[in-house]
């Protein structure tokens, strides 16, 4: 067999693995490359392959970096099938046709304000292009194993959200096993991962390899903010993934409220059409995450719905508090959240709670680092309002959970490749996993192909 390392390689973005052995061809993963202005430009070349050669995708979770280019990928000639477990399929339904649609909505602002270099302004890809993309999702489920031409497949949990899953892959007589995205071990609503199968290879993301996460617990970062904003009527605006991290948040919320440990009052506004749509898909699959029946949908009873664009902008309008608003995205590179940046970040009242990664690029990665200004649609914004990161809500396995992982597998894997992380991280936990394990590990280049 043979990995090429199309994405994620240097960086967290861009997941997408090339497997082939003798006639057949996978992707493990095609996701969307976001950050840095040259990572994003990527989404707009060519394939290193002929998308139409592609057999099958093996799809490992439904977040934008792993998913997001597959409406591309088909409009480039792919008629394959797309596996998955069953609540990634429903994930990434809504997903990418949310994608699609701020696409051409940001396409459409942009023409219409004159700011973009681009005449006319283009989406990435369509709304039509995302539709033909759904017909091709196929599910399967955790531990059953499957055939794709000459490869042999199969799932089991990842933790980190719904339906996330790790893949091995085998050809009968070598194994390689793709981690996808792991989990942490005390995350408030999904499962721990299952330990790592019996495998030759190892193919494991490293976002978080050269760190541990903080101490302050999530619920608490949320305590104090929120306490804050009782005594300066201020805002609290989180910036969020729309999947799993809003979802925990307004677990999390919701319980302090419960406990009476901040003001049952305050109202708590959930601005992401597609966010609702996921809370549906947590009650649904209740079998998936750690709540019982009917648990989810008492919270959500609880929160405020921001659903049309009117309504969202009547909540800018508004500059009262204090309350609560959280809206996607969560590295503020699109969205609802970039209107509500500009309507709340002058004001030295508000607190932007970053509650989660901030890929280097982003305007999240910019407030991560003290900007006072923030490029959005075209002009600058002033940031006056207090900016707090956190990383206490991040849905992935820290250093030492990643190393927990690892030392459950049943034998070492003759080789491990590093992914899905910066260079430092992916290094750092390259010098740990050696230090502690004796294992032969490295970190792949873009664009490299190695043979098992």
């Amino acid at each position: 067999m043979e990995i090429g390392f199309l994405g994620a390689a240097g960086t967290v973005t861009g997941s997408k693995f090339l497997v082939h052995n003798n006639s057949t061809r996978i992707l493990v993963d095609c996701g969307m490359f976001q950050g840095f202005k040259e990572l994003r430009e990527l989404n707009w070349e060519d394939f290193p392959f002929e998308a139409r050669d592609i057999d099958a995708v093996v799809l490992t979770h439904a977040h934008l970096d792993h998913c997001g280019a597959l409406p591309l990928l088909v409009k480039r000639g792919f008629k394959g099938r797309i596996y998955c477990t069953e609540p990634t399929l429903e994930l990434t339904k809504i997903i990418l046709l949310d994608s699609a649609k701020i696409q051409e909505e940001d396409a459409a602002y942009a023409n219409k304000k004159g700011f973009s270099k681009h005449t006319p302004a283009l989406a990435l890809y369509t709304i039509e292009d995302a539709e033909k993309t759904l017909p091709l999702l196929t599910p399967v489920d955790l531990h059953t194993e499957f055939d794709i031409g000459t490869l042999k497949v199969y799932f089991t949990s990842s933790g980190h959200i719904l339906g996330a899953a790790s893949a091995w892959i085998s050809n009968g007589e070598t194994s390689i096993q793709f981690s996808g995205d792991l989990g942490r071990y005390n995350d408030p609503l999904m499962p721990p991962p299952e330990p790592p199968v019996q495998s030759d290879y190892m193919v494991m993301e490293s976002t978080y390899g050269d760190r541990d996460h903080s101490k302050i617990s999530s619920k608490e970062v949320l305590k104090q903010c929120i306490l804050e904003i009782a005594k300066t009527r201020g805002v609290l605006l989180i910036p969020s993934f729309a999947v799993g991290r809003a979802q925990n948040l307004l677990y999390e919320i919701t319980e302090l409220k419960r406990d009476g440990e901040v003001p049952a009052h305050i109202p708590v506004y959930f601005n992401s059409p597609m966010g609702h749509e996921v809370a549906k898909l947590y009650e649904h699959y209740h079998p998936f995450q750690r709540l019982a029946s009917g648990q989810f949908a008492e919270i959500m009873s609880e929160v405020h719905s921001v659903k049309t664009a009117e309504e969202s902008r009547a909540l800018n309008d508004d500059k009262s508090g204090p309350k609560i608003i959280i809206a996607a995205s969560g590295m503020l590179t699109g969205g609802r959240i970039l209107h509500h940046l500009k309507a709340f970040g002058p004001d030295p009242r508000n607190i932007v709670l970053l509650a989660g990664f901030q890929s280097p690029g982003t305007r999240g990665h910019s407030l991560l680092n003290g900007a006072k200004e923030i490029k959005i649609h075209g002009l600058y914004v002033e940031i006056n309002c207090k900016v707090v990161p956190s990383d206490s809500f991040s849905a992935h396995a820290d250093r030492s959970d990643l190393m927990t992982w690892l030392k459950q597998a049943p034998e070492a894997p003759k080789r491990t490749f590093l992914v899905h992380g910066e260079s430092t991280a992916a290094d750092e936990l390259r010098k740990r996993i050696d230090k502690d394990l004796k294992w032969n590990v490295s970190v792949p280049r873009m664009n490299q192909f190695i043979k098992t």
